[in-house]
């Protein structure tokens, strides 16, 4: 309830704030600040975007990237920029479980940040070696009951999304996996496809070309419905856990106190760039989903996504960085 109360304060700026400022922004070059290194799937949805917003603001859109301590550098640095519509915040999904695995985080993630957009979301994919005997989700449950701790999941961290992913499954069903962190997605696929560890939980824009190369095979999608991509690898709902659902998504934050106007202004822009025919193609290529949502469903996405994190990571005893 604090939070959601914390979360509705940060819009009390969209209404007291003057749209005539707006009118006359930007004149200079606007920061993105992405609290990732370059490459990743932050950049990788940003730096077309930005491309796009600098075209139409006529005014450059610079990309820095400040990385550390899973996104919370970068984030630190944007909640202590000045609130004057040219600093903003890139956010991936680790923005809402920071807070329950680092402690005393140099920042509010719920009072310093205005939501703008979330701008697109993608499911993850549970995939094997092919070689694996494992040939749905259900052989792995049934394995990690009767051997407790015996299968293993790479995951590119502690507290890392398809990490929590397994470890709510794991709370659900009442089995136990053994977690494997690596520095990145990438190490864990090559263990995966060496054999030395089980399964990954993967975003499906990650594992998908590996899937479709026969490197690994897909045994669940963690999307509400099976992928257009994927036709014939059953979701983990339809696998005995209705509800279950599991995204990695990306948006982008205003330090608390920009002006209203602004802020209108940038969401309009954004929702204008996230319509074009183009980038719908190239964000589907990467097997992410469009959203561009209101400021309010962000507000309410975040709380809900911190909440049930936050649940799932004390339950797990979880901390840790990636």
């Amino acid at each position: 309830m604090r939070l959601m109360k914390w979360l509705a304060a940060g819009f009390c700026v969209l209404v007291l704030s003057l749209p005539a400022a707006a009118q006359t922004w930007p004149t200079r070059p606007i920061r993105f600040i992405n609290p990732f290194a370059p490459g990743g799937s932050v950049d990788q949805l940003a730096r077309p975007i930005a491309e796009r917003l600098t075209a139409a603001l006529g005014q450059q859109i610079i990309i820095d990237n400040r990385s550390g301590s899973n996104g919370a550098v970068g984030t630190a640095i944007a909640a202590k920029s000045t609130p004057d519509g040219y600093n903003y915040l890139l956010v991936f999904d680790s923005h809402v479980t920071n807070p329950s695995l680092q402690k005393n985080l140099p920042y509010d993630t719920a009072k310093d940040f205005t939501p703008i957009m979330l701008f697109a979301t993608s499911p993850y994919g549970l995939v094997v070696n092919p070689a694996s005997p494992h040939r749905a989700l259900g052989d792995i449950i049934t394995v990690a009951k009767s051997r407790p701790g015996e299968l293993t999941l790479g995951s590119a961290g502690f507290g890392s999304r398809g990490h929590l992913g397994m470890a709510l499954l794991e709370q659900r069903a009442g089995f136990r996996i053994t977690q494997v962190p690596y520095r990145s997605a990438a190490q864990v696929m090559t263990e995966v496809i060496g054999g030395q560890i089980t399964m990954q939980m993967g975003t499906f824009f990650f594992v998908s070309p590996f899937v479709k190369a026969q490197r690994v095979r897909a045994l669940a999608v963690t999307s509400a419905m099976r992928m257009e991509q994927w036709p014939d690898v059953p979701t983990v709902a339809e696998q005995g856990f209705p509800g279950y659902e599991l995204y990695s998504w990306w948006g982008i934050l205003a330090p608390a106190g920009v002006p209203n106007g602004i802020l209108r202004r940038m969401h309009a822009e954004l929702s204008r760039v996230l319509a074009r025919s183009e980038m719908r193609a190239h964000l589907e290529r990467l097997g992410m989903t469009i959203r561009a949502s209101t400021p309010e469903e962000f507000a309410r996405h975040i709380a809900r996504e911190m909440e049930l994190w936050g649940k799932v990571v004390r339950a797990a005893r979880i901390s840790g960085t990636r």
